[in-house]
């Protein structure tokens, strides 16, 4: 990858202290580009108006009150366009999901299609980056899949019969596909859909990652949607997440090419090898 002809100055990171936030910076801390990481109660406009390149990390899938999807995914991007109006900023990028829809009946989803379309709209060329559940190192596996890993009584939760498919992304190659988005002026702008390069089932990736025997217990749809209007914990837009395959449309080795990068498997970041559905 020729560093060469990359931009040089600051980046800002919207959402920087969550887990591909944290991804993002150890990619960008040895090259020269001034790091400007901002929290939710940061000031923002500063930050990002003269700034060369944005990466929009913040939103969430599992608002916590009073926090909202509306609030964490809209109001969080608007102030993203809202700063850039008028600045220097040659780019910005946006951490999205599989299956993001302005029109779409779930709220997550619909949420995240109509940021995309602020982003599309600001007038700066824009990277979106429509990606699977991702995943990082057993010790800091991420938000995705903490859930997912054993309790001390051995058991582990799953929305569904397990049969649902994921492709998930390492974290880190996430990280190095956005920063190449950010400041590679030679990788094209658009949408595209990111995964990892393996697809497992739910079930199958709960092994993996535990290394060895875990009891899984299946929380059937009906149950999981009438939890989701009980409990703060779930809602009913990540219920219907959950049951849904996390795939992309796209072949992954394609994509990532086109920013230059290599995707590892599973097993090239663990070191654990387990059956794969495809």
């Amino acid at each position: 990858m020729n560093m060469e002809k990359w931009f040089t100055g600051p980046v800002a990171i919207t959402g920087a202290d969550g887990h591909v936030g944290r991804a993002l910076q150890a990619r960008l801390v040895d090259l020269p580009n001034p790091v400007r990481a901002l929290g939710r109660s940061d000031e923002w406009t500063p930050a990002i108006a003269d700034a060369e390149a944005v990466v929009h990390l913040a939103g969430t899938l599992q608002p916590r009150r009073p926090n909202s999807y509306q609030a964490a995914n809209i109001e969080t991007t608007k102030r993203v366009v809202d700063a850039v109006a008028g600045s220097g900023v040659r780019r910005i990028v946006f951490l999205s999901y599989i299956g993001a829809d302005p029109d779409s009946d779930n709220e997550y989803l619909q949420t995240k299609g109509r940021a995309e379309q602020l982003i599309r709209q600001s007038g700066v060329p824009s990277v979106v980056f429509r990606s699977t559940f991702i995943y990082g190192d057993p010790g800091d596996i991420g938000p995705s899949f903490a859930s997912y890993q054993t309790t001390p009584s051995g058991a582990v939760s799953v929305v569904g019969d397990g049969s649902q498919k994921l492709a998930p992304i390492q974290v880190e190659d996430l990280a190095a596909m956005l920063a190449a988005a950010a400041l590679d002026p030679s990788t094209p702008t658009g949408t595209f859909a990111v995964s990892g390069p393996e697809t497992f089932t739910v079930d199958e990736f709960i092994r993996s990652i535990n290394r060895g025997e875990v009891r899984i217990r299946h929380l059937p749809p009906l149950a999981a949607r009438l939890l989701a209007r009980l409990t703060p914990q779930l809602t009913p837009a990540l219920v219907d997440v959950l049951l849904s395959d996390s795939v992309a449309d796209a072949d992954p080795v394609e994509t990532t090419a086109l920013f230059g990068l290599r995707l590892r498997s599973f097993s090239d970041v663990t070191g654990v090898t387990e059956e794969v559905t495809s």
